[in-house]
């Protein structure tokens, strides 16, 4: 059982994968709308839990937010890029109107997450390896658009043998 987001830096669902059977079969799959709507429920999530450490306040350490979950049926693991980009102390964030307290942040970039079995021994492996697929057939494909769904057989092909193992 593995199902793999891939959410843009503004929270959109650019990629989405499923390679599972539900046990139940009478529970349809969910449509490209809930996928959406739980996408950017989850950037939020996440968005919130980057400034609940008590620490970061004092540190200039970035906290990244949500990097797991687990319940009795899955486990949900995240795994977040760095843009590259950097904001300074007193700098504006674009998004709003408030500075950041530390004096260099790395801003947060692209989420991958992973849905498995709890039991899956792979999780962090499997969403590194998914990165590097993305970087090499995605990111270096001159026809995508970078933030766009992505539309590439190869990447689709790829993340699908990743995911079957």
């Amino acid at each position: 059982m593995s199902s793999l987001w891939i959410i843009n830096k503004a929270g959109g669902l650019i990629y989405q994968a499923e390679h599972f059977t539900h046990p139940d079969p009478s529970v349809g799959r969910l449509s490209s709308n809930e996928y959406l709507v739980l996408a950017g429920t989850l950037h939020g999530i996440h968005a919130i839990t980057s400034k609940l450490s008590p620490l970061q306040q004092h540190s200039k350490v970035n906290d990244t937010g949500l990097e797991s979950l687990e319940a009795d049926g899955f486990s949900l693991r995240v795994m977040v890029t760095l843009t590259g980009e950097f904001k300074r102390e007193g700098e504006a964030c674009s998004s709003s109107n408030l500075s950041l307290p530390s004096s260099s942040l790395p801003l947060p970039g692209t989420k991958f997450v992973l849905l498995t079995q709890p039991s899956h021994p792979r999780q962090a492996t499997i969403l590194q390896k998914c990165y590097e697929i993305y970087s090499d057939l995605v990111m270096k494909n001159p026809f995508y658009t970078s933030e766009m769904p992505i539309r590439v057989e190869a990447f689709d092909r790829a993340i699908e043998s990743l995911l079957k193992r």
